[in-house]
Parts: structure tokens; sequence; C-alpha cells
């Protein structure tokens, strides 16, 4: 091989200072740039774009608007969130402000404020049901006892025994001496409140009132078959 043959690493450079490289450097975009960027770097009106331009535009201002719809539907959901949320705090403000005024014994000085949030505000009245719960056991349980002693009472009347009438009656004429007793079962955990929630605590006062208007009319049906008898 000649001298004039042999292939060096200068002979590879390109040194003809007029061979220019044919980069379509406005048809190139990058991730980040809008239809506007992109037209404001060709300079030119979009009616002097080639189809090839308009395609790139077309797409880019399509992006544009996905990115600001979707943007704009996020900040909808969440100004929708946060109103919802306003609702809930001002109704659950409104529940403990009712609560304290009704049962201001050992609630006063739980401190509630319109400007607390939701969490904190369902951790408040979670606390003052508790309170409210546990101070009114005792009645709760005395009613159940009641609505025990009735329901004793009906059972033996369907088997015509007497044996027990009257015995709710007397168990309330006692409410004053056996209330202290409830509440010092209470106290010293021996009855079990967890579960008398103001649900419970309504359905058992409603279920004893049941058995007593039951009581009432069957008595009022008795009377009047003893009226009925001396007519005859």
């Amino acid at each position: 091989m000649s001298e004039e043959e042999i292939i060096t690493l200068d002979s590879l450079k390109n040194t003809d200072k007029n061979v220019t490289f044919n980069v379509q450097d406005d048809i190139v975009v990058n991730d980040e740039e809008t239809h506007l960027e992109y037209k404001k770097r060709l300079n030119k009106k979009v009616s002097e774009f080639t189809d090839e331009k308009k395609s790139i535009y077309n797409k880019l201002a399509g992006r544009m608007k996905r990115k600001n719809d979707k943007e704009e539907e996020i900040t909808k959901k969440n100004e929708e969130d946060e109103k919802l949320n306003d609702e809930k705090k001002i109704n659950m403000f409104n529940q403990l402000y009712v609560l304290k005024q009704k049962f201001p014994d050992n609630t006063s000085d739980i401190h509630i404020d319109k400007e607390m949030s939701l969490k904190i505000l369902e951790e408040k009245k979670s606390l003052i049901l508790q309170i409210i719960t546990t101070k009114n056991s005792e009645s709760v349980v005395f009613e159940t006892l009641l609505l025990m002693a009735r329901s004793g009472e009906r059972g033996l009347n369907y088997f015509n025994v007497d044996a027990l009438d009257g015995y709710a009656d007397n168990i309330d004429s006692q409410k004053e001496d056996i209330i202290p007793i409830l509440k010092e079962m209470v106290d010293l955990g021996e009855i079990d409140t967890s579960m008398m929630t103001p649900q419970l605590r309504l359905m058992i006062v409603m279920s004893s009132v049941a058995v007593k208007t039951m009581e009432q009319n069957n008595d009022k049906k008795k009377n009047q078959i003893v009226v009925d008898n001396l007519d005859t």
C-alpha cells in the first residue's frame, strides 16, 4: 500500500467548511414546548405553515387544550370537595353546639370552633357522646330493667299467671333508690355501657313505652269487659 493510500484519522475528518447538515430545527420540538412557543419560534403566521408544520402546531395545541381541561377538572373537583367539606363542618359544629346546650354538665369545658377541621370536630363529637352516654347510662339501665319487668309480666299473663302483676310499677316506684345503685355500678365498671349509643338508648325507651301502652290498652279492655258483665 502506497503512502497516498494510507487512511489516517485526519483524512476522515470533514474539513470542507461548505458542507452543511440538513437538520430541520423548525420541525423538531421538545416535550415542554407549546403551540404558541412553536409559532413564535417559526416567526410565521399559521396560514403560512407547511402541512407538516400545521400538523405539529395542531398537535401541540391539542395537547395544551387537554392539559388545560384536566387542570380545570381537577380545580373544579377540589372546589366541590372543599365546599362539601365546609358543609359537613358546619353541620358537625351545629350538632355539637346543640349537644352542649342540651347536656351542659361535663361538656361545658369542651371547646368547639367553626374554624376547626372536620376531623377534630368529629373527635369532639365522639368525646361528647361518650360523656353523655356515661352520664345517662344509669337511666338507660333502669329503663332496661323496667322493660324486662314489663315483658316478664306480659309473658306470664299469656299463661294466665298473674304472680308478677305490678312488678314493673313497683320497680318504677323505687327509682330514686335504684338509680344511685346503678350509677355506682356503672362507675365501677360492673355494668358495661360502651354499647349504649343514643340510638340504642332511644330504642330501649321506645320499647318500654310500647310495652306500657300495651298494658294500658289491655287494662282498658279488661275494665270494659267488667262493665259489660255488670250491665248484663
